[in-house]
């Protein structure tokens, strides 16, 4: 297909709701030659001969609800009626209509400024919706990430959840910005003055093009990130694949012996390696296995610890009551612990039938969040928490 010349595109300055810098935005349109055929995300122009053209947005509908359909183009009778004082229908978007006069001595559509402000009712009513519906999404979210781990989730995840967050702090700025218009509009329509259809868009455009840059942004962060992490191979490997000394107590630290994978252990020995910002050490390490000190079981459990050190102290404070929410479902009654030398702060819990255990240890910048299976008992925490404890001590 031949590619039309004389048709261009360019991104609007400013928003609909904005009706005098829209208007003078596409009278400097026309006075360079660029004439406005249709509107969308952009907006579509011809080029011709530089003209004297002036443009007005009209309201789209008069009544309804701010979730109705809106029309695509105005009655016939109304059409017919502006024709003949000039004015012709040129495209229709979002709440309004919007016309075209190359007549200088044509009247104006609107000469009454209080009728036109009656004539914003839908506008201002869908504008508040708008407004509405993404401030009460913001709340929502705030919610429920208030009532998971949003620290854990920001130590994870630091690029979609910061994206995430600008992108709804942009579209919240924007719904704000859409009301704002129309409500100082009707204000000025009000108190008796005419819309400024001259006023000037320029010095207003770098916002506009800001926020939805921005806005825009974080939307692609966010989708290449998670895209990203589906696609990237499994991170764990085998635990022995571990080179060096780990920071956490494992197995063979709670009981002396030689460690045997369990019969249902195949393939679950692993462990993941990971760092973010905000903690730049990253472990994740689950064990099943069993001790055997003079071919006689000394220590036979599942064990999984996650550690993090963070990139400062706060943060580990704050990360252990979020890490022990991961797998509260798992022991849920808080234990006392005996003494543990060298840790800032420790947390145990166990569940009603003592099948499982939790542990989480915090000292200066580093965290750690552990839990095993104690069937019959006998690996409380006053036998297993000192000998972890020790190990993470140490460090």
């Amino acid at each position: 297909m031949k590619r039309d010349d004389k048709i261009v595109y360019r991104l609007p300055p400013c928003p609909l709701y904005d009706v005098e810098r829209y208007e003078s935005w596409l009278g400097d349109m026309a006075a360079a030659g660029l004439f406005l055929q249709a509107q969308g995300v952009l907006a579509r122009f011809r080029r011709g001969t530089p003209a004297p053209v002036r443009y007005r947005l009209t309201a789209a509908r008069l009544k309804g609800s701010a979730f109705d359909f809106l029309p695509t183009a105005p009655l016939q009778e109304e059409r017919a009626l502006y024709a003949e004082s000039g004015w012709q229908f040129v495209c229709a978007r979002g709440e309004f209509f919007i016309y075209g006069c190359l007549d200088p001595d044509a009247p104006e559509l609107h000469t009454d400024p209080a009728v036109q402000a009656l004539s914003l009712k839908m506008a201002r009513r869908t504008a508040w919706s708008s407004f509405a519906g993404v401030l009460l999404n913001v709340v929502v979210q705030a919610v429920l990430w208030s009532r998971r781990t949003p620290l854990l989730l920001l130590v994870e995840q630091p690029l979609p959840v910061v994206c995430l967050l600008l992108f709804c702090c942009c579209m919240l700025g924007l719904a704000l910005r859409d009301l704002y218009a129309v409500l100082r509009l009707t204000r000025r329509l009000r108190r008796g003055l005419p819309p400024d259809h001259r006023r000037p868009w320029r010095a207003a455009a770098w916002r506009h093009y800001l926020g939805l840059g921005v806005s825009w942004a974080c939307f692609l962060a966010v989708l290449v990130s998670l895209l990203a992490a589906w696609a990237q191979p499994d991170p764990r490997r085998p635990l022995a694949e571990n080179d060096g000394p780990f920071p956490f107590a494992r197995l063979t630290d709670l009981a002396e012996g030689t460690l045997l994978d369990s019969e249902t252990a195949a393939g679950q020995n692993t462990i993941e390696r990971r760092a973010s910002p905000l903690a730049p050490a990253i472990w994740e390490c689950h064990e099943d296995g069993i001790l055997l000190r003079d071919r006689e079981p000394a220590l036979n459990t599942v064990l999984s610890t996650v550690y993090y050190e963070t990139a400062a102290p706060w943060i580990a404070r704050r990360l252990a009551p979020e890490l022990y929410q991961r797998v509260e479902v798992l022991a849920s009654e808080a234990q006392p612990l005996p003494p543990l030398p060298g840790i800032d702060a420790a947390y145990a819990y166990r569940d009603g039938d003592s099948a499982f255990c939790v542990l989480v240890l915090v000292q200066g910048r580093r965290v750690a969040c552990s839990w095993w299976t104690d069937p019959d008992g006998t690996l409380g925490f006053d036998r297993l928490a000192p000998k972890m404890a020790a190990v993470f001590a140490q460090g």
